[in-house]
C-alpha cells in the first residue's frame, strides 16, 4: 500500500525540470467572502507552461500556505 506522503510527492513529479517563470493568482471569486488562490507559472524545455496553484486541502476550498526553507 502506498503511503500518503508518497502519493502527494508523486503529484508534482511532472513539474520536475520546469522553471518557475512567474507568479499566478486565480483572480477574484464570484463570492466576495472567498479568498483568491496563488501559485507559480512553470515553463518546460518543450516551451509548454503549467500553472501550480497552492491549495489548503484536496477539495481546494481555501488558499494554502507554504514554508520556504533556506538550504545554504
Amino acid at each position: 500500500m502506498e503511503s500518503q506522503a508518497t502519493f502527494y510527492l508523486d503529484q508534482p513529479k511532472p513539474l520536475v525540470g520546469g522553471k518557475i517563470i512567474g507568479l499566478a493568482r486565480s483572480g477574484p471569486n464570484a463570492d466576495p467572502h472567498q479568498d483568491e488562490f496563488f501559485g507559480f507559472v512553470i515553463k518546460f524545455p518543450n516551451g509548454k507552461t503549467k500553472t501550480l496553484l497552492l491549495l489548503s486541502d484536496d477539495e481546494g476550498n481555501a488558499p494554502g500556505s507554504f514554508e520556504i526553507i533556506n538550504e545554504d
